[in-house]
């Protein structure tokens, strides 16, 4: 058990953390991701992605701490934080599920079925991607959209975009040759 003195309130911890004490930020996780899992888990309901998003949330805290105004709201904060996370997963999930309805009516299809080996081997390794980086890639080299234009309907910059669609075409090369 602890002494009363060794408990520190969040603002006291924040302030600490501020200051580059890694052990403040740890008790500030430990402290608090129970909380955010639960938020989490009641907007995103699978295992696998809370815990991504909470990953993701307490890492974009930790480089966000300096610009937290209120140390003594850092629940409320890191919570905002986690469901605005949610909100993009949930947000590129949909846009993925779009996608693969939009791929379903122009991608190639092939009369004979022994021709169809490369198109199912494409959409097998599409499928295997996570969406940031396969839509991008659907969106440029199939359905023919600028930089600009794919960077626009993923809600990211062009320079993103493009780093997404090569990062895309590097493990798609690598799946499909290693066939």
């Amino acid at each position: 058990m602890q002494p009363l003195a060794a408990i520190e309130d969040d603002a006291t911890l924040v302030a600490r953390a501020q200051r580059g004490d890694e052990r403040a930020f740890a008790m500030l996780y430990r402290r608090h991701v129970r909380y955010v899992a639960g938020a989490l888990h009641r907007v995103l309901r699978r295992d696998e992605d809370v815990d991504d998003a909470l990953q993701h949330a307490f890492a974009d805290a930790h480089l966000g701490l300096p610009k937290l105004l209120d140390p003594a709201g850092f629940r409320a904060w890191v919570t905002r934080i986690a469901i605005r996370r949610a909100h993009d997963r949930l947000a590129a999930e949909r846009r993925w599920a779009m996608l693969r309805s939009a791929l379903a009516l122009v991608i190639p299809r092939a009369a004979n079925p022994t021709d169809r080996g490369p198109v199912d081997a494409l959409q097998e390794a599409l499928s295997r991607l996570h969406p940031s980086y396969a839509i991008p890639w659907v969106l440029s080299e199939i359905a023919g959209h600028t930089i600009d234009e794919v960077a626009s309907l993923c809600g990211v910059s062009p320079s993103t975009a493009k780093r997404h669609i090569a990062r895309a075409t590097s493990a798609l090369e690598r799946r499909l040759h290693a066939r």
